[in-house]
């Protein structure tokens, strides 16, 4: 039986004297729209003003200037509102991008314990973890599963969360193989497997710890001549710290710096390293062995597909340190210093350091001056290379009191040692891309 707040009160009424008194808020219910994009052109100067395609990697050098990968994400959500505390909310996205993932559905339920958000379904888990200047999650445990958030016990914030995540790039048919087997290769039915992970995630004070446990039962790859079984399972351990001054910089300003370590074995070694199965771990800085490779080595060597490709004993290390001090009169300086070591079961490593910074001067309320210079240098098992660039981005904003701020950029690159140039064929090692670029979100 269905009770109206009408019927509610005339019980209530009648009930008199012996009823204490009871007071309802108002149940509310109301629809949610919030998305992201960037849009925008990049050219390559010596290659004759063509699409300068991806110059060098956005997470080690700043992301201005750099940013080829366009992205646009949509999510869509109802949320109810009962007057005894509780909420329900069921939302969907779209997503469409490199590096953005194939979208979501899920609900989150307040209300079934005294603090925090549980959800189930398919989200975004463990990204609030961001280098803005860099564009870099080190932390991505996106999937399907349920899990909570927020939840308070004690003075510690506390997420914990099941999630699973599955390769599925193979699209192999039996035929692909040998026509005239009378039985399918060992190994053929495992390529697509699973990725369970189990999460907990504490936040104290200055303090952020996170650590991951990870199977994945018959890990299988195929690089178009044999299969071949990985590690099923592993694990990876986050730790950070953040300090509000910029390295004892105050001055009357807004400051803070952050200090993350890292460390994986198996299944959290390589890109795996604080990650799930996801396109942006398959593509972010990792293992210099993995990321786009399947030029070089062909089947079963794209970014994705190399993802789990890791042994029992690989053993991965992270650090990172970034932050930023933003003066009274609004001239901002945001650095990131960043740097992983891999080790791997066959005797072989690779390990790369970068530095960056981003300065920003405003100069007026609709405009502002900002660049990046960055450094990446790269050692694969003895073989070295570097990059470097310097950005230039005068910027136009226009700030809401809604608090959406849409962006336009100007951008100009020095980039040496470009992907986009090859010496081999008489080509400029460095070259100079242009391009404008979009951005907001909602």
């Amino acid at each position: 039986m269905k009770f109206s707040k009408v019927h509610l009160s005339c019980l209530l009424a009648l009930a008199g004297a012996t009823t204490p008194a009871v007071s309802f808020a108002e149940d509310a219910e109301a629809f949610e729209f919030n998305g992201y994009f960037r849009q925008g052109a990049l050219y390559s100067v010596e290659n004759d003003f063509k699409d300068s395609d991806f110059v060098a990697q956005k997470e080690t050098l700043g992301r201005l200037g750099l940013e080829y990968d366009n992205q646009t994400t949509l999510d869509f959500s109802y949320r109810w509102t009962f007057g005894d505390g509780r909420s329900l909310k069921v939302g969907a996205g779209i997503a469409e991008g490199r590096t953005a993932g194939s979208g979501s559905g899920f609900i989150e339920i307040t209300g079934y314990t005294d603090t925090g958000v549980l959800f189930a379904g398919k989200r975004d888990y463990g990204k609030e973890r961001y280098i803005w200047m860099t564009d870099f999650f080190y932390t991505d445990m996106s999937g399907t599963g349920i899990g909570i958030e927020s939840m308070k016990v004690g003075s510690a914030i506390v997420n914990a969360a099941y999630m699973v995540s599955q390769r599925d790039d193979y699209d192999l048919e039996y035929t692909d193989f040998n026509a005239n087997l009378t039985q399918k290769p060992d190994g053929f039915d495992n390529i697509d497997g699973v990725m369970h992970a189990f999460n907990l995630a504490v936040k104290y004070g200055v303090w952020d710890i996170s650590a991951t446990v990870k199977a994945m039962p018959d890990n299988w790859s195929y690089d178009g001549k044999s299969f071949k079984e990985w590690a099923e399972t592993g694990f990876d351990l986050t730790v950070g710290y953040k300090m509000f001054s910029f390295f004892g910089l105050q001055n009357n300003g807004s400051s803070n710096t952050n200090f993350v370590v890292q460390a994986g074995k198996g299944l959290g070694a390589g890109q795996l390293l604080g990650g799930t199965i996801t396109s942006y771990n398959a593509y972010r800085p990792g293992g210099l062995r993995f990321g786009e490779h399947e030029f070089e080595w062909g089947v079963g060597s794209d970014a994705v597909s190399l993802l789990t490709n890791v042994e029992d004993d690989d053993v991965s290390y992270r650090a990172l340190v970034f932050g930023g001090h933003t003066f009274a009169n609004g001239v901002g300086i945001f650095p990131s210093v960043q740097a992983q070591y891999n080790d791997y079961a066959d005797g072989t490593y690779d390990y790369w350091a970068s530095a960056m910074v981003r300065p920003v001067m405003p100069i007026n309320d609709m405009m502002y001056l900002q660049g990046e210079v960055g450094y990446v240098y790269n050692n694969w098992d003895g073989d070295t290379y570097n990059q470097a660039k310097v950005t230039i981005a005068p910027t136009l904003m226009f700030p809401t009191w809604t608090g959406v701020n849409p962006e336009v950029r100007f951008l100009a690159s020095w980039v040496k040692n470009s992907w986009t140039t090859d010496p081999l064929k008489g080509q400029p090692e460095n070259d100079f891309v242009i391009g404008i670029q979009t951005e907001v979100s909602w």
